[in-house]
C-alpha cells in the first residue's frame, strides 16, 4: 500500500472535531445536558397541567370549579408552555455557543444575534403571561376591596405584583429593541446610528430603574408592615432588622442603577475626544 493511499484513507475516516475536547465547550455541553432534563420536566408538567385544565373545564360547566381557579390553572399552563419554548430557544443559543468554543462552527455575529433575539422574545412571552395574570388578579382584588371583602394590604400586594410583572415585560422589550437594532445594522437594513443606539440603551437603563424602583418600594412596604407587626407584638423585634437590611439593599441597588443611567447620559453630552497626534 502506497503512502499516498494510506494518507487518503486516513482523511476518509477522519471525524469532525469533538467540541468536548475543549474545556469551555465541555462546560457548555454539561449545561446542555442539564437543560435537556429541565426541558423534559417542564414538558411533562405542561402535559399534566393541560389534562388538569381540561378536567376543570368540564367541572366548571357543572358549577364545581370557580372562575378564578379556572383562570389560575389556565395561566399556569400558559406559563409552562411559554417556559418550554424559552428553554428551547436557550438551548439553541447555548448549542451555538458550545460549537463556537469547541471550534466546530465558524463564529457568525448575525446568527448569534438572531438566536439571542429569539431567546429574549421567548423570555418576554413568559413575562407577559405573568403580567396578564397579575393584572387580572389586581383588577379582581380592587373589586373586592371596593366591597370591603379584602384588606388594604391585600390590595397593595396585588397592585405591587402587577406593577412588578409589567416592569419585567418592559425590561425585556427594551432589551429586545437593542438586539433588533444590532441585527439591522449588521444586515444592511439600517445604518448604525450612534444616537439611536444611545437612546435605546437609555430606554433599557430606564426600564431597569423602573423595575428596581418597584422592588425598592416593595421592600419598603414590607419594612413598614414588619414594624407595625412588631409594635403589635405579632413578630419579634429582632425580625425587623431583616426587613431593614432588605430595604437598605434594595435602595442601594436602585441608587446604583440611577448612577449608571447618569453616567450613560453624561457620555452623550460629553465633547468628542480629540485624537492624539
Amino acid at each position: 500500500m502506497t503512502y499516498a493511499l494510506i494518507v487518503a484513507l486516513g482523511l476518509l475516516v477522519q471525524t469532525k472535531p469533538d467540541p468536548d475536547q475543549f474545556p469551555l465547550a465541555l462546560q457548555k455541553s454539561m449545561e446542555l445536558d442539564d437543560l435537556d432534563r429541565e426541558i423534559q420536566r417542564v414538558h411533562d408538567t405542561a402535559a399534566l397541567n393541560r389534562a388538569q385544565l381540561a378536567a376543570s373545564e368540564r367541572l366548571a360547566k357543572r358549577g364545581l370549579v370557580s372562575k378564578s381557579d379556572l383562570e389560575r390553572q389556565a395561566a399556569d399552563l400558559q406559563y409552562q408552555e411559554a417556559r418550554e419554548a424559552e428553554l428551547h430557544a436557550s438551548k439553541a443559543f447555548k448549542t451555538y455557543e458550545r460549537d463556537v468554543k469547541g471550534r466546530t462552527t465558524t463564529p457568525d455575529e448575525r446568527r448569534a444575534y438572531t438566536l439571542l433575539l429569539d431567546w429574549v422574545r421567548k423570555q418576554v412571552a413568559i413575562a407577559q403571561v405573568d403580567a396578564d395574570y397579575q393584572a387580572a388578579q389586581a383588577k379582581r382584588t380592587r373589586a373586592l376591596f371596593s366591597r370591603t371583602a379584602v384588606s388594604r394590604q391585600e390590595l397593595d400586594d396585588a397592585e405591587l405584583a402587577a406593577n412588578t410583572a409589567q416592569a419585567t415585560v418592559d425590561l425585556g422589550k427594551s432589551r429586545e429593541s437593542q438586539i433588533v437594532m444590532e441585527i439591522a445594522a449588521r444586515t444592511g437594513e439600517k445604518r448604525s446610528d450612534p444616537a439611536t443606539a444611545h437612546r435605546l440603551k437609555s430606554d433599557y437603563l430606564k426600564a431597569r430603574i423602573r423595575y428596581f424602583a418597584i422592588t425598592a418600594e416593595a421592600a419598603r412596604r414590607r419594612l413598614d408592615l414588619g414594624r407595625e407587626r412588631s409594635r403589635l407584638g405579632l413578630v419579634p423585634s429582632n425580625d425587623v432588622a431583616i426587613f431593614e437590611r432588605a430595604s437598605a439593599d434594595a435602595a442601594a441597588a436602585l441608587a446604583k442603577e440611577r448612577s449608571v443611567l447618569e453616567r450613560h447620559e453624561a457620555e452623550r453630552n460629553a465633547p468628542p475626544r480629540k485624537r492624539s497626534a
